[in-house]
This record gives structure tokens, C-alpha cells and sequence, in this order.
């Protein structure tokens, strides 16, 4: 099955979309490693902070990423096709506009999906970003602002008629947030009425779950969001069982505690030690989440001040795990990159004026693991 977003031809019908606070450099350095195809997103981005400060690296983008979009949030249509320039210009395939967004902080601003309770003039946002950029553009949204005004099957039609290439739908309503589940059979309505490549999103935690959301939705392909924390290695299971049928096994828990290290060492590396470290700990728990007699350990990582905190704290993880055979194992694949690491200790930006801002809280967008 072959999808096209525009002129883009995509190999891939798993969408890594938008997370703030997720789905940054590091994040999709990992992604790439285990899945080169599936389409990527960054985090989302003011554009009107753009306006005031048109260096941000969120939208960094690595070489290696391709195909990526940029995504931009805002609610000026002039302001957001100067943004969508910038993004263009930082190299990125197409832009995607957030009018889905259900954080107080965003929708309060007509952000979001407050967009999606003034239609016309996310039509004028979409049409005018459209004009201003040579590379497609995409829109995220939900099923509507409440289950009174469930609009999605004409705010997708709306999207499509103002020169969006592709749609990504999330199953529940802005009241919701992340709450209850994902309506997929809404989601189908608003793939049925449209012609343009639609994506589902909801709820997809297992390769399973992906295969059940297309079947029951036809959706071209399906996006994945809080299942791919601590898990990117979801994203090629999935790829692999759409397109063969055949299951993979998931990774062992060594192998979780391997790449979860590499991801501390990684935020460090690009956004300092203080936030990187920070940053961390969120990660962290997340790929611990599920070992068995983890949540012990998972209270101590919310509390690490350095990549030796880490090292330290998921050696003894593995050792309970696997016993002495297990911490080794550890420490071997590890052992190359910590010593690289340690030649250029936190030498990222996110001590200095030029750290990265997330424009929400990204608690309430990627809940924390819990014991």
C-alpha cells in the first residue's frame, strides 16, 4: 500500500507524531535506530515565539531523520505561514499544524484545539501556511472540543478543502484528554468522508492494537504517541506486523536498560547536564516501567543529579533482574558510550539562555511512570 503526503511517497505507515517534552533530537536519534521509514515529527513549536527569537531548536533536525516534519501551533494565519518558512527552511518535508492540543496553556490562547471551535479560521490558518510553504502540509486534531460538539468529520473535510495533505486524527475529545479511550470508529467516520491519507491515534500500546485500529478505522496508517515512551522499539514491531503479519519478540529488560542509559547519556550530552538530567528521569521510569521489582528503583531515577546516578542505579536494576550475569551485561554494552561520554561530560545547552522551552507542561501530556 502505497501512501503519498503531497510529493512525499512514505515507506512507512507508523507515524511517531508530536510530543511535547518527547519527541526531541535525542528521542528520534533512538526512533531512527530501530526504524529508518516510519514518519517522524518534532515537537511542537510557537510560532509566535519564532517571531521574537527565530532560533529554536526544537527545530534541530538531524540528517539521518528523513522524512520529518516540523510542527508549528498558533492561531494568526500571517504569523503561522512565517513560521512554516522557517520551518522550511530548517529542512523539514512538511509542516503540521497542532489544532489538537488539549492543555489549558494552549487552548486558552485559541491554540490547539480551540481551533477546533472556530473552523473558518483554522481554514484561513491552514490555507495561508499552505500558500507560504512548497512542501505539504498536515493537521492533528481530535474527535471535537466535547462530545456535544463532535465535529472531526467536518473539520477533517474542512482541512482537506483548505490544501492539507494528510490528517492525523486523535480518538478522544479536548474534555477528555488523555482520559477513557479512544474512540476509533470516529475516527473511521471522518476517514471515510475524506480522500486524503488519514492517520488514527489513540491507544495503541502493543503491535495488536495498531492492526485492530486499522481494521476497524480503513485509516492509512496509524500514529503512535504514549505507547512509543520508553518503548520505541513498538514502532518497528508494529511496522514489521502491518507489513508481514509476523509478531516480533520485545526486547528483554537488559536490552530496555541499555538504550535507556544511552537516552540519559544522549539528553546530557545535548541539553547540558542540569536539564538533561532532568529530563531524564521522566525516560527513565518510563523504560523501567513493567520490570519486575522495579519500583523501587523507579522512585530512586526521579531523583539522579548525573549520568553516574543512572549508570549506577540501572547496574543494580539489571543485577536484580539477571543476577551478576545481568549487571554485566549491562555495563559491556554501555561501557563504550559512558567512556565517550565522560571525555565530554553535559556539554549540551540546556544550562545556558538558549535551553530548550517546552510550551506546555509536559506532565500532563506524557504522564509519568508509575510504581
Amino acid at each position: 500500500m502505497t501512501i503519498k503526503v503531497g510529493s512525499i511517497e512514505l515507506k512507512s505507515r507508523v507515524y511517531v507524531p508530536p510530543m511535547a517534552g518527547v519527541t526531541d533530537l535525542v528521542f528520534r536519534r533512538i526512533v531512527r535506530e530501530v526504524d529508518p521509514s516510519c514518519l517522524l515529527s518534532t515537537e511542537m513549536v510557537s510560532s509566535k515565539a519564532l517571531m521574537y527569537k527565530t532560533e529554536n531548536r526544537i527545530m534541530d533536525l538531524g540528517a539521518n531523520e528523513h522524512p520529518i516534519g516540523i510542527q508549528i501551533f498558533g492561531h494568526e494565519p500571517d504569523i503561522m505561514a512565517q513560521a512554516a518558512q522557517m520551518a522550511q527552511s530548517k529542512g523539514a518535508d512538511f509542516i503540521d499544524i497542532n489544532m489538537g492540543c488539549p492543555v489549558p496553556k494552549i487552548t486558552k490562547g485559541k491554540d490547539g484545539c480551540a481551533l477546533m471551535r472556530e473552523p473558518e479560521l483554522a481554514r484561513e490558518i491552514i490555507a495561508t501556511v499552505k500558500s507560504a510553504v512548497n512542501i505539504p502540509v498536515t493537521v492533528k486534531f481530535r474527535l471535537g472540543w466535547d462530545d456535544e460538539s463532535r465535529n472531526a468529520v467536518q473539520f477533517g473535510e474542512m482541512a482537506e478543502g483548505a490544501g492539507a495533505s494528510l490528517v492525523t486524527v486523535h480518538g478522544r475529545t479536548r474534555q477528555q484528554l488523555y482520559s477513557g479511550k479512544a474512540d476509533w470508529s470516529f475516527i473511521g467516520l471522518v476517514k471515510k468522508a475524506l480522500s486524503i491519507p488519514v492517520f488514527g491515534n489513540g491507544d495503541v500500546f502493543e503491535p495488536e492494537d495498531a492492526i485492530r485500529l486499522l481494521e476497524i478505522t480503513n485509516c492509512d496508517g496509524v500514529a503512535v504517541a504514549r505507547g512509543s515512551l520508553g518503548n520505541p522499539w513498538l514502532i518497528p514491531r508494529i511496522t514489521k506486523f502491518i507489513d508481514t503479519g509476523v509478531l516480533d519478540q520485545a526486547p528483554d529488560d537488559i536490552e530496555r536498560l541499555v538504550v535507556a542509559f544511552k537516552h540519559c547519556l544522549g539528553l546530557i550530552a545535548y541539553k547540558g547536564l542540569r536539564v538533561g538530567t532532568n529530563e531524564s528521569r521522566r525516560h527513565l521510569t518510563h523504560y523501567t516501567k513493567g520490570i519486575p521489582g522495579s519500583a523501587v528503583f523507579r522512585n530512586r531515577l526521579t531523583q539522579i543529579t548525573s549520568a553516574e546516578d543512572a549508570l549506577n542505579i540501572l547496574a543494580e536494576l539489571a543485577s536484580t533482574v539477571e543476577g551478576p550475569g545481568g549487571k554485566e551485561r549491562f555495563l559491556f554494552a554501555v561501557e563504550q558510550d559512558y567512556l565517550e561520554y565522560c571525555k565530554k561530560p553535559g556539554e549540551g545547552n540546556g544550562d545556558s539562555e538558549d535551553r530548550i522551552q517546552t510550551p506546555v507542561n509536559i506532565g500532563s501530556v506524557a504522564p509519568i511512570a508509575v510504581p
